[in-house]
């Protein structure tokens, strides 16, 4: 009897580069989740105030978007690998400053400048450009399943980081080490990831890019410069959408959940990031189907292809 293969079918196919993508989406969400569960109470142990850590996350959200805009509007001219590293650099040295200084106006500059996510969610050039270079790699007619199952890579990566960092600092503490030193063990991992990420996107080749498939420059106009092009009204809704969806997610930011939970009912670190892992689980794996559980996202793309026909960009 033959041996059932793991793999789901949509990925055995994948390219160097499709499974090079998948690679830095998992470890840049691990990242970003391990980072999330600590990083108000890495500030708080440096001393700032809970209104100068409020203020320092929301400049590095702002400078995050504005440092995205910037990149990812640029990459087809300019190199999505190029800037897929510049992305990586910056996370590396944010998370290094981070690290090594108590210096608020310093902090910020890093937070603005640099990739940090203190939501545990996507942030930086990194998203758009992967799912650009991602689709050049895949055939057409598996396109959708590939997205899902790179999302729910993400989601995962996202929970199992978060448990990660959590344990990682409650172990620490219980071994006499002070908290603050426990916290900074998981600002200078993810400064390490970010350098991870970097060597691995120099291994990207050139059919990731935009000019591999043949495509030609459009005459550069005020909609192709925001590289919109002829999808701008489909762009605009779904970015209102998401806008939306984002403006009521930043109330619960989970950096500041695991922080009003140690507050109000004296959660611990651990505790937090088992409740943050689990719940980032939860919403991925809640439907069953076959031999386990199955992502919601997974299972949508049937349906998806139904609902939505394609568009050209």
């Amino acid at each position: 009897m033959p041996t059932p293969n793991p793999v789901p079918s949509v990925l055995r196919n994948l390219t160097r580069d499709g499974w090079l993508l998948f690679l830095t989406r998992f470890l840049r969400l691990f990242a970003y989740g391990s980072l999330s569960v600590v990083l108000v109470f890495y500030l708080i142990s440096l001393g700032l105030s809970a209104s100068q850590t409020g203020l320092l996350l929301t400049l590095t959200l702002a400078g995050d978007t504005v440092v995205s805009l910037y990149l990812t509007t640029r990459a087809d001219r300019i190199g999505r690998r190029r800037m897929l590293l510049v992305g990586a650099i910056l996370m590396a040295a944010a998370g290094l400053v981070f690290a090594l200084t108590r210096n608020f106006l310093l902090l910020i500059i890093a937070g603005t400048i640099g990739v940090i996510s203190p939501s545990g969610n996507e942030v930086g050039p990194f998203l758009s450009i992967e799912q650009a270079a991602l689709s050049h790699v895949v055939p057409g007619r598996t396109r959708t399943e590939v997205f899902a199952w790179y999302t729910l890579a993400g989601s995962l990566a996202t929970a199992l980081g978060a448990l990660c960092g959590g344990t990682i600092t409650h172990a620490l503490q219980k071994s006499a080490i002070a908290p603050v030193v426990s916290y900074r063990v998981v600002v200078i991992s993810y400064a390490a990831l970010g350098i991870m990420l970097a060597l691995i996107f120099t291994r990207l080749s050139p059919a990731a890019e935009v000019n591999a498939s043949g495509e030609q420059s459009a005459p550069e106009t005020l909609k192709s410069f925001w590289g919109l092009g002829r999808s701008h009204r489909v762009v605009a809704k779904l970015a209102a959408l998401f806008a939306l969806d984002s403006f009521a997610g930043g109330f619960v930011v989970q950096s500041f959940a695991a922080y009003w939970f140690y507050l109000r009912f004296g959660v611990t670190r651990e505790h937090s990031a088992s409740f943050s892992s689990g719940q980032t689980s939860l919403q991925e794996y809640r439907l069953y189907w076959h031999r386990g559980w199955l992502p919601a996202s997974a299972l949508s793309t049937p349906w998806s292809r139904r609902t939505f026909p394609r568009t050209s960009c």
